[in-house]
This record gives structure tokens, C-alpha cells and sequence, in this order.
């Protein structure tokens, strides 16, 4: 038997239009208490009370601070999971460690925590069971992996995220069906050299410049040019010498940066290969190590297709933003990988947001968060409606 779908996404817009006032004020109290990945405590105590007011049955003893509400019907359905996160990044203020929401997490938990409450509230969850989860350390790229090996959402068929995006990428008012985050990592770079006087280099191997061959190796790597890429430095450091001593050790951080897995998995194998060599060939000697990233986006067409007719009958048709790719990376997309079967996407929220994610004076209009709670829980509503 169909769900009467447009009627269930128009009962979720009256629920969020009756509800501005709650909705901000969840947000306001989420924003006032921005934690550090892993140590996420208060927002995950906050996640927890508000989750088993509303009805479910709540789990809070995996992935270190990660808080997970179920609710099971009993009859026979699609699992259907929503994800948000929760940490916010670490900043030096006038010499003082201070935590902000300038990625905004505490607008993605909200908007997740709302859609929830809107689905049971109005009684949408007529089969299957929904899983909401609020996932730590998304910004130390641990929490995904965390709550994976944890195996909570083992036997989860559908998993939907979502992120503001910044104003160059989506427009206030519209929200993209998915935004495909390209695969990005980091490898150190290790080079020892051989120490000697400054004032006979010939005696010794110097480190730095090793490092400065190293880069420019690196740097003239070819790789398929129709697939968005970069490799840089990003940090080189060297030991404690003093100034008139030929260094024997450096140390050099590669940000790097593929849309495509195929692609980050040759530049991983290439870096590394190009700073032995390049290391050797200066009477050095280079170790590389990877220090781990995330995957690129796995694509799913089938959710692309639910996510924009929800977005379509909920908020109208030019609320429907584009598909959008980016070079940004999301610990989310290690889901699909690890969850046999799991179908994923991220729903990205035009927010006016400026000057950009991640800057410590980041804002953007609070207004979208209503945009984020309609398009998630009319997202869930389309995937019952396909599936029963």
C-alpha cells in the first residue's frame, strides 16, 4: 500500500512552520555549547533528553560521546537513518583556547533533531524504523569510523546527512539533494640528512633542501586533468640546530585532495614513490606516511531522484538547488564503504553563509535551519513512500 506522500511532507511544513520559536531555540542553546571533538559531552547529554522526550529509545554508550535514537514500528520496512554532527573547531583567542560552531554542526543537529520529532510527531512512521544519529569528532575525521565499528547501524538501508554550504556554492533558500564531497588526506614527509658545519655543506646532506626537491618533484606529478585534484604543502618544519649547522632532519605535511578514489589512491602512491626518489637522489633518504582522510562521495542516483521531489513538493521548485561537487571532505562518506548495502546522501542548505565554513567569524541566517528540518524530513518521507 502507497504512503499518501504529499500530504505526510505538507503535515511536516505546518509542523516546522507551528515550531520557528522551538526550532531556534534548540539551535541557540546547541550554539552556546560548542565542544571539541570527542569530548562532545554536554551537546550529547542535551541530544539525549530531547530525543527520549520526543519518544525514542536512545543509545549514548559508543564511539566515545556518539548519541543514537531508535524508533522501531514493529512492522515490516525500510531502516532509515539521519545523521548529524556535533563538534565544533578549536581556536587562540588573545592567547586563549576557545571552541566555535563555525562549521555549523550545532544548525545540523538541530535540523536532524527537529526532522525527527516532526516524523514521529506527526505520525509519519507508519513501517520500518527510523535511526537518528548525532555523530562526534566529524572534524578529526575519527567519529564516522567510531560509530562504524561500534555497529549500530548495521542493517541501516538509507542514511541521510546534512550541511550548510557556504554562499558562493548555494544560494539562501535552496537546498542541493547532495553535495558530493571529493576524498582528501594527508601525508608527512620525513627526510634525514646527514648534519655538518655551515661552513662545509659538502660534508653534509642537508634536509631542508632535500625537502625543497621533494616538493618540487611532487609538484610536477601528472595526474588525469579532467578529474578535480591538488597536492601542496602545507607545513615543513626542521630539528633545533643552531642556525650554522646544515640540518639533518625535516619534516614536510602534504594537504591532498581527489574527486575521485581512483585518483586519491594514485596520488598516495605517487607522492610517496616521488619523495623516496627525489630523497635518494640528494643522499637523502624519505619516509612517507600516511596520516589518514576520508573517501570521496559515493553517489546515489536513487536518493538524488527522492531527495529533489522532496525538496520540490516541500519547499518549491526553485528551492531545488543543483548537485553539488566540492573538494571539501566529510568522514560521512565512509559509511556507504563500510555498511553492506547502504545508500547515502548529504542534502547541502543555502544559508547566506559568509565568509565561509571553518572561519571563526562565520555566520549565516538562521532562517535556513527551518529549510534543512522541511527537506529532511520530506527526504525521509519520499524514501517510505518508495519503499512500502
Amino acid at each position: 500500500k502507497k504512503l499518501g506522500g504529499d500530504k505526510m511532507k505538507s503535515s511536516i511544513c505546518e509542523y516546522v512552520n507551528a515550531h520557528h520559536t522551538d526550532i531556534l531555540s534548540t539551535f541557540n542553546e546547541l550554539h552556546s555549547m560548542p565542544e571539541p571533538a570527542l569530548r562532545e559531552v554536554r551537546t550529547a547529554d542535551y541530544l539525549k533528553t530531547q530525543l527520549k522526550q520526543a519518544g525514542f529509545d536512545v543509545k549514548g554508550d559508543f564511539a566515545k560521546t556518539a548519541v543514537l535514537g531508535i524508533r522501531d514500528t514493529g512492522i515490516d520496512g525500510p531502516v532509515v537513518g539521519i545523521r548529524a554532527d556535533m563538534d565544533a573547531l578549536c581556536y587562540e583567542k588573545e592567547g586563549k583556547t576557545i571552541y566555535i560552531h563555525s562549521c555549523g554542526h550545532d544548525a545540523n543537529c538541530t535540523a536532524v533533531l527537529w526532522a525527527a520529532k516532526a516524523l514521529l510527531e506527526t505520525g509519519q512512521l507508519k513501517a520500518g524504523s527510523l535511526k537518528v544519529l548525532f555523530q562526534p569528532a566529524e572534524e578529526t575525521l575519527q567519529g564516522a569510523e567510531a560509530v562504524i565499528e561500534s555497529r549500530v547501524l548495521e542493517g541501516t538501508q538509507y542514511l541521510v546527512s546534512t550541511h550548510l554550504r557556504p554562499q558562493e556554492e548555494l544560494p539562501m533558500g535552496q537546498v542541493s539533494p547532495a553535495v558530493l564531497h571529493g576524498a582528501s588526506g594527508h601525508i608527512r614527509v620525513k627526510i634525514y640528512g646527514h648534519e655538518a658545519h655551515g661552513a662545509k655543506p659538502h660534508q653534509g646532506v642537508n634536509a631542508i633542501l632535500t625537502a625543497s626537491a621533494v616538493i618540487g618533484t611532487v609538484n610536477a606529478l601528472p595526474f588525469n586533468p579532467s578529474v578535480p585534484h591538488s597536492i601542496k604543502p602545507t607545513k615543513i618544519s626542521s630539528g633545533s640546530n643552531p642556525f650554522n649547522i646544515i640540518p639533518n632532519y625535516a619534516e614536510i605535511m602534504f594537504d591532498i585532495r581527489a574527486q575521485t578514489n581512483e585518483v586519491m589512491k594514485q596520488i598516495r602512491e605517487s607522492l610517496t614513490k616521488a619523495a623516496v626518489t627525489s630523497a635518494e637522489s640528494m643522499g637523502a633518504k624519505a619516509l612517507a606516511e600516511w596520516l589518514g582522510g576520508v573517501p570521496a562521495a559515493s553517489r546515489c542516483d536513487e536518493l538524488i531522484e527522492i531527495a529533489s521531489e522532496a525538496i520540490r513538493e516541500s519547499l518549491g521548485e526553485d528551492a531545488l538547488g543543483p548537485v553539488i561537487i566540492t573538494p571539501g571532505g566529510e568522514d560521512f562518506h565512509n559509511y556507504p564503504l563500510a555498511i553492506s548495502g547502504l545508500r547515502t546522501t548529504v542534502l547541502g542548505i543555502g544559508a547566506g553563509l559568509k565568509p565561509g565554513l571553518h572561519m571563526s567569524d562565520m555566520t549565516f541566517d538562521t532562517n535556513a535551519v527551518f529549510n534543512a528540518v522541511t527537506a529532511i524530513g520530506s527526504t525521509v518521507v519520499n524514501i517510505y513512500k518508495s519503499n512500502l
